[in-house]
């Protein structure tokens, strides 16, 4: 059985080829991107790999996502590729593919189709840009404007709970300073775990967190994590105009 057929009986018959190259067919396939694109997938055997084949998308899906989302830097090409690393896809020379047995090719199919559906999404893909940018620029902003208060990363001060950290320690006195960079509410309220459980176990310190939007936090999540900590800034930009002369304050 060849791969196109090992493909039909895994899928069914609404399928079609086009020969594109030698040894490489264009899989015809109700599979859409959201602006209603047909998602450009093909079935490469030039490798000859006994009982492997190759579904990539030939390079296309990149092309198309530069019309509407450039990745001109690192950060989003590491995290363009990282996506693509997590959803156990490969991304090679500017190709997105999988390389399947014949008997899951349907399967692989329908994976790469769902990750590269995933990653041309330009909403999400500014979604996990951004998100990343908060941490990375709270971490510079930390790194170069308080390095003179000695901070430390990933902080997890009890050695039977690693999972609770704080993402910085600054050893600042008697009660070194906890920060909590939160983004979201599954961060707000793991840090907000974090702070009680400390307390729980006399563990001195101060908290603070620094917010990406505050405002975007659940009411009940806004709630949790202002009980449970010592100092908020309701967001990155109030942390890097404040920041330095509260912690010059707390280090006096």
């Amino acid at each position: 059985m060849n791969a196109q057929d090992a493909l039909r009986q895994s899928l069914g018959q609404r399928l079609s080829f086009r020969d594109r190259l030698p040894g490489v067919s264009q899989i015809i396939a109700p599979i859409f991107y959201e602006d209603g694109d047909m998602i450009d997938l093909f079935l490469d055997t030039r490798a000859n790999t006994p009982n492997r084949i190759r579904i990539t998308d030939s390079g296309l899906t990149l092309m198309k996502l530069s019309y509407t989302f450039d990745i001109d830097t690192s950060n989003k090409q590491r995290l363009f590729e990282r996506i693509l690393s997590e959803n156990q896809v490969t991304f090679e020379g500017g190709e997105i593919y999988v390389d399947s047995s014949p008997e899951d090719l349907g399967i692989s199919l329908l994976h790469l189709s769902q990750v590269i559906a995933k990653v041309s999404s330009l909403q999400y893909l500014k979604r996990q840009v951004i998100s990343n940018l908060f941490y990375e620029q709270l971490g510079e902003f930390i790194t170069k404007d308080l390095a003179r208060f000695d901070p430390k990363p990933q902080y997890a001060p009890l050695t039977d709970r690693p999972e609770l950290e704080a993402d910085w320690v600054f050893p600042l006195g008697q009660r070194p300073l906890y920060l909590f960079g939160v983004r979201d509410s599954s961060k707000a309220r793991l840090s907000a775990i974090s702070c009680l459980e400390f307390q729980r176990r006399d563990i001195a310190f101060r908290s603070v967190i620094v917010h990406e939007d505050f405002e975007a936090l659940r009411k009940k999540d806004q709630s949790i994590i202002t009980n449970a900590s010592d100092k908020q800034f309701a967001s990155l930009r109030a942390f890097i105009e404040d920041g330095r002369k509260y912690f010059d304050r707390e280090a006096a």
